[in-house]
């Protein structure tokens, strides 16, 4: 399911300068991508995620369904198991075996990340092939949220995951496995493109190695993996000067909000030291990612390992895209040592 990119896409670390809120005819959505908006709509409770094609979650039906649920998945990610899970997971280094040159997609950050989905969830390696070959899928379709012959094949490869993970000890255990397998890979493959592309940045934390937490904050808001996500109101809402009525639709930019001048001084560049604002790869409110903090800590211990052996490195091919209007990050991602 994954599918290449001509160049011509453009790069999705570059993304389009945020503007003020408008409706969009051809879209027939209100488009907000600065980021006092964006953050606006990620507060409202009334403006319900969906899939782009507008179909409601109809597992999760209201508030009170979701904020239980979140309390269930929060309970299971507790500080305690994710310190387990973090001593399991910086084992998998051991286990990869590295050549130069080396492809850090498909070599390193999905390896890491398959190996990672199957400790958080309990999956049995023997089954690695089939539930990744869903996995993909489901990803597939998240990255491409207007190809309804792709959220088709989700939805069957939803119920899969669903089925197999129907005992698992932790809740949402099939969201997890793709979450960790493909979506945490896929924002490893972009964060570390863009520290590759600043050498200067890339040395910083081979020097302080303790700068790779607050590291991991700035690549969310500079390499901001989903581009965009989707709203829809369940009553009138006044928002942001706005007069949203009752199931209009809302298309949040987030990679354009991260890169808002009038919230981040001198956006375009990497800065590990930015106070104050954060950052909306990972949503906010009450909507946000449940699984955030067992995402920082994958992709910390995975840079960790990338800084240590691969910090001194250069890009050696061309870098090809895949994804689309959802997220899109580097199909490969080829590095060498230098000479």
């Amino acid at each position: 399911m994954t599918r290449i990119l001509p160049d011509s896409s453009g790069d999705p670390l570059s993304p389009p300068r945020p503007c003020d809120a408008a409706f969009d005819s051809d879209l027939d959505a209100w488009i907000l991508s600065r980021y006092a908006d964006v953050l606006a709509a990620l507060r409202e409770p009334a403006l319900w995620p969906v899939a782009a094609s507008r179909k409601l979650n109809l597992k999760i039906p209201d508030e009170a369904a979701q904020q239980a649920l979140r309390g269930q998945v929060l309970d299971a990610f507790s500080s305690p198991k994710l310190n387990e899970w973090q001593a399991q997971i910086e084992r998998v280094a051991d286990g990869l075996s590295f050549d130069a040159p080396v492809d850090l997609v498909t070599e390193f950050a999905e390896p890491w990340c398959l190996a990672a989905a199957e400790i958080v969830t309990g999956s049995d390696p023997a089954d690695r092939e089939s539930l990744l070959a869903a996995a993909r899928i489901v990803s597939g379709a998240a990255a491409e949220p207007l190809e309804e012959d792709l959220m088709s094949s989700a939805s069957r490869a939803n119920v899969e995951l669903e089925r197999y993970f129907q005992d698992a000890a932790i809740p949402m255990a099939g969201p997890t496995f793709v979450a960790i397998s493909r979506t945490v890979a896929c924002l490893l493959a972009s964060g570390w493109l863009a520290l590759l592309r600043h050498p200067a940045k890339l040395a910083q934390l081979r020097a302080y190695p303790e700068q790779i937490p607050k590291a991991i904050e700035e690549i969310l808001r500079y390499a901001c993996l989903p581009q965009s996500v989707y709203r829809c109101a369940s009553r009138p809402v006044a928002l942001c000067g706005l007069e949203i009525a009752g199931g209009d639709s809302v298309i949040l930019r987030l990679a354009s909000a991260n890169r808002d001048p009038l919230q981040f001084s001198d956006p375009d560049r990497i800065d590990f030291a930015r106070r104050g604002t954060a950052q909306l790869s990972l949503g906010h409110g009450p909507h946000s990612c449940v699984g955030a903090a067992l995402i920082r800590m994958t992709a910390t211990s995975a840079t960790r390992v990338f800084v240590e052996k691969f910090g001194n490195c250069r890009i050696c091919s061309p870098v090809a895209w895949q994804g689309g209007e959802g997220f899109r990050s580097p199909a490969t991602l080829r590095v060498q040592k230098p000479d």
